[in-house]
């Protein structure tokens, strides 16, 4: 049997940051209305840190990017589906709500789910104690990496291997070792023809502006608190040169100044300072 486990306090802060986004003028990035509820209080205490240490503005920038980086993803979810893709997996989803957001698309688009046993129980728990039913596509694979793979995961929630996919990985590999984050982009890399990913990386706080390094810095801080320190960085060459051996094409690099341009044109006074960036690639 598996016992519930909330997924990580990452996740948690994510969440509450999305949740956060709510209170600035419309419109939004990202309109994530169940965000704040899936967190609970655990999402509120580790926003309470956070703004414990930052600014508010610090802590506003973070929430933008937070959605800015989500939103990015699911435009080139909804780019790939008007070509004919249909699926879309969510590595280490946590608290991720797009499956119930975008009801509109659930006969079109199979959402699923990756993370953890424990993590997905207690997920699944705390939407049924909200009363919100999930939706018709949505499948959730439960993939404990200590002893299987992604592969066989995915493959036991059905997952169509001769179709291309795309793949969301967003505020995980700062966590990762090299090798673990390799294994994944090669899976991906191995994936049908078409395949598509989206994920984000962190720059070394030492090549990027004082006030993302500050606030990066103080974020990490914050989390590695809850015993999820940052392991992995990458310069920008760094992580090209690592998706090029692995044989994918079309790499973009969607960073802050990227993400004001696409969703906060109308708000001169809207800032992001963050050394993460988003990454977008095409499995050739």
């Amino acid at each position: 049997m598996v016992i519930a486990r909330p997924p990580s306090q990452s996740a948690m802060l994510t969440a509450a940051a999305r949740a956060m986004h709510r209170e600035e003028p419309p419109p939004l990035a990202l309109d994530d209305e169940l965000a704040f509820r899936l967190a609970g209080d655990s999402g509120a205490e580790m926003l309470e840190a956070a703004s414990a240490r930052l600014t508010r503005e610090g802590v506003l920038s973070f929430s933008r990017w937070v959605c800015a980086r989500a939103r990015a993803t699911e435009d080139l979810v909804e780019r790939s589906l008007a070509e004919g893709v249909e699926q879309y997996v969510i590595l280490g989803a946590g608290l991720d709500s797009f499956a119930y957001r975008r009801r509109d698309l659930a006969d079109r688009l199979r959402v699923i789910e990756v993370d953890h046993p424990a993590s997905q129980t207690w997920k699944r728990a705390r939407l049924h104690e909200l009363e919100i039913e999930s939706p018709t596509n949505l499948v959730f694979a439960a993939v404990d990496f200590e002893s299987e793979t992604l592969e066989s995961g995915l493959h036991a929630a059905g997952f169509d291997f001769a179709s291309p996919a795309v793949f969301g990985w967003l505020g995980v590999t700062m966590y990762l070792t090299l090798e673990a984050i390799r294994a994944t982009l090669a899976f991906v890399a191995s994936c049908a023809s078409g395949s598509r990913i989206a994920f984000t990386y962190n720059r070394p706080t030492s090549s990027v502006d004082a006030a993302s390094a500050g606030v990066t810095d103080t974020l990490a801080a914050v989390i590695a608190e809850t015993g999820e320190p940052f392991i992995t960085v990458f310069m920008p060459e760094e992580i090209d040169e690592l998706m090029r051996g692995l044989g994918f094409v079309d790499i973009e690099h969607f960073g802050p100044d990227d993400a004001v341009r696409a969703y906060f044109g109308h708000r001169p006074d809207a800032r992001i300072t963050a050394a993460q960036r988003l990454l977008l690639a095409r499995v050739p």
